[in-house]
């Protein structure tokens, strides 16, 4: 009778077997994660423009919350809503940090006398200020981070009106304020209404603080920006590091 042979794997071919399928799975898991953290990158970029963009629409569309009490500079009535000369204007959009963002109605109050020759006249006019209804913040999502293009900090304002001249929106930038721009006592925002801003455009960096090794992507705001297609975001032609 003939002995009957037993097939089977050795101890070697099972290591080795064991052995390459765990640098498949450990390929896999790694690969996952990284694109992973890039599509969470991707996405803190494209919320951050939607959130800018969404500033322009809040203008356009402009959303009256005025419970009775908003008061402007010269205007010292607290009348209802569309009884006031007091009127929201746009919106006034500023860094707190590298993480945060916040964005507060700008308002104004007509005290001239006489009819403005342009928006920017017109703007001068009404005085605007911040209004007393306390900012809204938007944190930069994914423990992303705001930059220049250089890698230092970013410190960012930026001012969206609508003109009571014209209707048209206008869109005055700021890229190296330190978050607030002062006028005088009473007219907080006034230093921002020259041409100067109206001139700027902004890059605004967003570093991914780790979540992956290529090239930052940016958030760009065109120079005076009438609406939401001014933002636009920036892959490997952004300039950030």
């Amino acid at each position: 009778m003939k002995p009957v042979k037993i097939y089977g794997f050795t101890i070697v071919e099972t290591m080795l077997f064991l052995g390459i399928s765990s640098l498949l799975v450990l390929g896999v898991l790694v690969g996952t994660g990284s694109a992973i953290n890039i599509q969470r990158y991707r996405d803190s970029v494209t919320s951050m423009q939607s959130f800018l963009q969404q500033q322009y629409s809040n203008v356009a569309n402009v959303s009256n919350d005025n419970s009775g009490n908003l008061k402007c500079y010269g205007d010292n009535s607290t009348l209802p809503t569309g009884q006031s000369d007091c009127v929201i204007l746009g919106e006034f959009i500023t860094t707190n940090g590298a993480k945060e963002l916040t964005t507060q109605d700008v308002v104004g109050y007509d005290n001239s006398s006489s009819l403005p020759s342009n928006d920017l006249t017109a703007l001068q006019a009404y005085d605007i200020q911040l209004s007393p209804v306390a900012p809204e913040t938007y944190d930069i999502s994914w423990g992303a981070s705001l930059q220049k293009a250089d890698g230092s900090q970013l410190q960012f304002s930026m001012l969206i009106v609508r003109s009571p001249f014209s209707g048209a929106i206008q869109t005055f930038i700021d890229t190296d304020s330190t978050g607030v721009i002062t006028g005088d006592s009473q007219h907080p925002l006034s230093g921002f209404l020259t041409t100067q801003y109206l001139t700027n455009d902004a890059t605004i960096c967003i570093n991914s603080n780790g979540l992956f090794t290529g090239n930052s992507m940016a958030v760009y705001i065109e120079k005076d920006a009438s609406s939401s297609s001014g933002v636009e975001t920036k892959g490997a032609d952004s300039g950030c590091r």
